[in-house]
């Protein structure tokens, strides 16, 4: 009888679903023409069986009536039908251990208290992270998500004083939405009037760190345009909640109550489930920058995506790193010796290079916003045209549980081929 092989994928993120999808359209066919000695099955664990379209979560978060959690709700189970059940198989349960010694990993099945353990022949971790406000992420259960933004909306509709923490695109483009839904929108020659108060709070000294500051500083005037004050240079030391109100204490002594306190800044890694040796000082899994394989985990292993020590949270870097996994998952896979089973590949790995240029698009309501491209300022009405309409949901969102994005196959080069 012969052995079967497992590939495992831990996570269904934007990096997990695409690399799946990838897998099975490409990956898995090479390996059933050329690997005849063995049978390949792959497997997707992920702690829910929908996927949250986190980029466009702002726009929800702010009000349904802008934009409904169906729209950026996707079940990842259609997507995977039109693979054999033979081929692959989608397992609803949180991981919650990994051995590189025997290569197992363990999970939980929803519902369930008893662990189970899956072998791996290759492992690749795609977990993602978490926001500090769960309305913009979904990292446990569906219900948890969608009560959050309950929540949320219920609040951003009925508040008199909201503040949003962070100085990122998430803080900038929930304000924008929150403005826009509680202010309405401005004038040409006017800003919107206040009828609710709404402040950012940030410990930078300018929003959107990652942009030049006349752009940044192009955000600020559509915030405040909108009705937004932003107070820079004010780090959070405490946030506690009494009588249905949150006061929020600076480390300069001062303090802001609120109606909704919102914290939008960063996320955190869902790592916990990984051995701390193989995490670094910011508890991301320690990635080979270049080839994304987890070299203290053993041979065919990889992270990828927000989990990964390369990753800077961000969907460019998920966009770019990609090709680079897939050819080099391929190349380990097809070179395999069981009799060396330790043995790189020959030829040469792909290897990932990281973006340096500016690239990065914030919509701030729905009339536009600021950003860059590939280094280049790029006008409101082309945010508006790329992100702002729908945050990308047509574009990215469907295509991406559909397994539609990962039609084409990444071509290896000469140097790169195994066989």
């Amino acid at each position: 009888m012969a052995e079967q092989r497992n590939i495992v994928v831990l996570g269904a993120s934007a990096a997990g679903l695409q690399s799946t999808h990838y897998i099975m359209k490409h990956i898995l066919p090479a390996l059933k023409k050329s690997k005849t000695d063995a049978k390949y099955h792959v497997y997707l664990i992920n702690p829910s069986s929908d996927w949250w379209f986190r980029i466009a979560s702002p726009r929800v978060a702010a009000s349904t009536t802008r934009m409904s959690t169906e729209q950026i709700l996707f079940d990842v189970r259609p997507g995977l039908k039109q693979y054999s059940s033979s081929d692959i198989t989608f397992i609803e349960g949180t991981a919650t251990g990994l051995s590189e010694q025997t290569r197992f990993v363990t999970y939980r099945r929803a519902g369930a208290s008893a662990e189970e353990a899956l072998p791996y022949h290759a492992l690749i971790v795609a977990t993602g992270s978490r926001t500090h406000h769960q309305a913009f992420s979904m990292s446990g259960s569906t219900s948890t998500t969608l009560a959050s933004v309950a929540l949320t909306n219920e609040k951003v509709q009925s508040a008199k004083d909201i503040v949003i923490v962070g100085g990122g695109p998430t803080a900038v483009e929930f304000a924008g939405e929150v403005a826009e839904h509680r202010n309405g929108k401005p004038g040409r020659f006017r800003t919107a009037p206040k009828k609710v108060n709404i402040t950012i709070v940030t410990a930078s000294d300018t929003l959107l760190p990652a942009l030049r500051p006349a752009i940044a500083q192009a955000a600020d005037a559509k915030l405040r345009a909108l009705g937004v004050d932003v107070r820079y240079g004010q780090r959070v030391r405490d946030a506690s909640e009494t009588a249905g109100r949150t006061t929020v204490t600076l480390a300069s002594g001062a303090s802001i109550d609120a109606d909704l306190y919102v914290p939008a800044h960063g996320v955190e890694p869902n790592s916990a489930f990984l051995p701390a040796h193989l995490l670094d000082e910011r508890k991301y899994l320690r990635t080979n920058e270049g080839t994304l394989r987890v070299d203290a985990a053993g041979p065919r292993v990889y992270a990828a995506g927000d989990v990964a020590s390369y990753s800077r949270n961000s969907m460019i870097d998920i966009v770019n790193s990609l090709p680079v996994l897939f050819v080099n998952l391929k190349r380990d896979l097809l070179a395999f010796d069981a009799g060396l089973p330790d043995a790189k590949p020959k030829g040469v790995d792909r290897v990932y290079v990281r973006e340096e240029r500016e690239m990065q698009i914030v919509p701030i309501g729905s009339g536009g916003g600021v950003g860059a491209v590939m280094g280049w300022k790029v006008p409101s009405w082309f945010v508006w045209m790329l992100k702002g309409r729908d945050y990308m949901v047509g574009m990215s969102g469907a295509p991406t549980v559909s397994g539609e994005s990962m039609k084409k196959e990444v071509v290896w080069t000469k140097e790169e081929a195994v066989i």
